[in-house]
């Protein structure tokens, strides 16, 4: 069982969603209170088998140890391994991971992002980030031609990471 953009993903029947839900509501809370009192956000939670929990978080200024430190002890102090062991890992999301809140991409403008969306790749800068859409600045073949900025609406992309590019 596992959730991807607010909808829970399994093979189990309406009784354990209602529990699996509660309890991922519950863990989301927890996690996304802890992550806000340490100067960053929740991007990704997953519930894994065993009661294993992995937490993605960023902050808009660069996330640190530190941060990441507080935030798994906040998380730790709340849960009661009394009553359910389980085991909790908190990491910044590296850049093979999607890109998958709003803040993430507000975070990377100027970066070079590589996209998927409408049956096409596309790399290029990331100018522009708006609620519904972003805009990419993406090089032309002939590099006497200016660039195109393509808007791209974020309903239509399937992926979007931070792409890797060497100087």
């Amino acid at each position: 069982m596992y959730k991807l953009f607010g909808i829970l993903k399994g093979d189990f029947g309406p009784l354990f969603y209602c529990c699996e839900l509660m309890n991922y509501a519950k863990t989301e809370s927890i996690v996304k209170s802890a992550a806000t009192d340490n100067n960053a956000f929740l991007v990704e939670l997953e519930l894994k088998p065993d009661n294993v929990i992995v937490a993605y978080v960023d902050s808009d200024q660069g996330l640190t140890i530190n941060q990441i430190k507080m935030i798994n002890r906040q998380i730790e102090t709340v849960l009661n391994r009394d009553i359910e062991d389980f085991n909790l890992t908190v990491s910044s999301p590296d850049l093979n991971r999607p890109l998958k809140t709003l803040r993430q991409y507000k975070k990377n403008i100027g970066r070079y992002l590589k996209l998927k969306f409408n049956n096409r790749e596309e790399e290029g800068m990331l100018m522009k980030v708006e609620e519904k859409y972003l805009v990419i600045s993406v090089q032309n073949k002939k590099k006497s031609t200016p660039n195109t900025e393509l808007k791209i609406q974020f309903t239509d992309i399937a992926e979007a990471k931070v792409a890797i590019r060497f100087k």
